[in-house]
């Protein structure tokens, strides 16, 4: 940026600070002075004005340091800018765009990109028809998600929910996706957490953090998420898909509060100020599948709210459901079973993803949720003690086993293809007379044969499935395996006993 004095001589007028509150100044003298312009104190502090009055232009700063009464101020004629390039791919940065992980300046040619854009509008877009691969086995195959659809992620507090996003986050820079983790409003401890499960995974190469820790001032703290958008349209512009995480839009909203009530605002349902939902909206819109040339891009947004006990009626929780394409529920009595993902799956929803499966994927997902209602139904049986008939048995052998195949680990990350294959097992009755910890056992090592590229045939294509003869040989034997058997037979029954008897002979 130029200094003050430059811009004084530029635009020829002054202002003078008359009031602070926190970090909000009032300053009289700017009669030309537009919303959202970046103005400079004398001192070098920067801030952006956020309402006009008759007398007064209110600005909010975006420092910690103090302003005092009479600085004078400076117009700049222009909005709030950062710097973007691919240089800050694999660092930490804060909401104005400067590095904050001690490893230096950000090297390379950057360009400076205006952080409150408007959204492309219809005619820039086109349908979400490709599937975000998660790498968690549960949302790919009930809940699919869509590259450029805007999922809400919600639940209470210490439910798992990050671990979830940092899962999707790997599986995705692997894919050569760009990741962009937004920290709002946390610790900084919760920052180097994220840098070292990323680092641990190996993709956080392909991964930027911009974070504002709680100790930031709330224009700071504010920003963020506007900050990660820019950032994320940079690397849309030059033809990467990008994934944004917004943790979370309950601590911004939290935040955007307090400075509108020290603006004093009138506060509308709890206190929240009339336009929060305008605040959320625009951002989020601003994600979406984008024509590029003959072909398009997406930015993905998983937006994160937190719930209290539950309870998805808040301002906020509804708030943000009327503005994404979907959401998923993380449950914290599903968490307490011991269920990972803790993920409520009859309570949750995608809008669009279900337009990315394939109809075989379609069929598979009915399928599923048929099984897993006979489950809780067998369930519900089970729970009166007395002896029960054959079929509900086999309903609770099923769902056990759908519970142990959907369950993963913080640091396991499941493809797709490798996820269709485990249910495949679980539905030909491969592991029926298994006990739960040996299904959990060769669930692993099959899945660990997958990550290590033993199954590179069947990801190119998983229409087809293996004569399941026994999960060693399906891991030795992958070259012949995958290629004899429709996929569509999974649901045939009458065939999968066929299979699973020339199998065992």
């Amino acid at each position: 940026m130029k200094t003050f004095e430059e811009y004084l001589r530029e635009n020829g007028e002054v202002g003078h600070i008359q009031s602070i509150i926190q970090s909000i100044v009032y300053i009289s003298g700017l009669p030309k002075v537009k919303p959202k312009e970046l103005v400079i104190t004398e001192t070098g502090i920067k801030g952006i004005v956020q309402g006009i009055e008759e007398e007064l232009v209110e600005v909010l700063l975006l420092s910690p340091d103090k302003a005092s009464i009479g600085e004078r101020v400076a117009r700049t004629n222009d909005n709030l800018k950062i710097p973007v390039s691919a240089s800050f791919s694999g660092r930490i940065v804060n909401p104005l765009g400067e590095p904050i992980d001690g490893s230096g300046p950000i090297m390379g040619e950057k360009e400076e990109r205006s952080v409150f854009q408007k959204a492309l509008g219809i005619k820039d877009r086109v349908k979400i028809s490709d599937q975000l691969d998660t790498g968690v086995s549960l949302v790919d195959v009930m809940i699919p998600l869509g590259k450029g659809q805007r999922e809400l992620i919600m639940g209470d507090q210490k439910t798992g929910k990050t671990t979830f996003l940092l899962q999707i986050m790997t599986q995705q820079a692997k894919k050569n996706t760009l990741c962009i983790y937004v920290g709002i409003g946390k610790r900084s401890q919760d920052a180097k957490n994220v840098e070292e499960y990323l680092r641990k995974m190996g993709v956080f190469e392909n991964c930027l953090i911009v974070f504002a820790s709680s100790a930031d001032p709330a224009s700071l703290v504010f920003l963020a998420p506007y900050t990660g958008m820019t950032m994320a349209e940079y690397f849309r512009d030059t033809g990467r898909d990008v994934l944004i995480v917004l943790d979370d839009l309950t601590n911004h909203a939290k935040f955007y509060r307090e400075i509108s009530l020290l603006s004093k605002r009138m506060p509308a349902r709890e206190s929240y100020p009339g336009d929060i939902f305008h605040v959320h909206a625009a951002l989020l819109e601003r994600a979406g599948r984008i024509k590029k040339g003959d072909t398009s891009v997406s930015i993905s947004a998983l937006p994160v709210i937190e719930t209290v006990q539950g309870d998805l009626t808040g301002y906020i929780p509804t708030n943000t459901m009327a503005m994404t394409d979907g959401h998923i529920l993380f449950d914290a009595s599903e968490y307490k079973k011991g269920r990972r993902p803790a993920v409520n799956v009859s309570l949750s929803v995608t809008r669009v993803g279900n337009q990315t499966q394939s109809q075989l994927e379609h069929k598979i997902r009915r399928a599923l949720v048929e099984r897993l209602n006979l489950y809780k139904k067998a369930q519900e049986l089970a729970h009166f003690g007395f002896d029960l008939p054959l079929k509900t048995r086999t309903d609770l052998n099923v769902g056990e086993r759908l519970e142990a195949v959907f369950d993963q680990e913080s640091h396991t990350i499941v493809p797709k293809p490798a996820a269709l294959i485990l249910l495949g097992l679980v539905l030909h009755d491969y592991w029926a007379s298994k006990s739960i910890d040996q299904v959990r056992v060769e669930r692993t090592k099959l899945v660990e044969a997958f990550n290590k590229g033993l199954f590179k045939n069947i990801e190119a294509s998983f229409s087809k499935v293996a004569d399941l003869v026994s999960l060693d040989n399906l891991i030795k034997e992958n070259e012949d395996l995958f290629g004899k058997v429709l996929y569509s037979n999974i649901l045939t029954t009458s065939k999968i006993k066929e299979q699973v008897e020339r199998g065992q002979k």
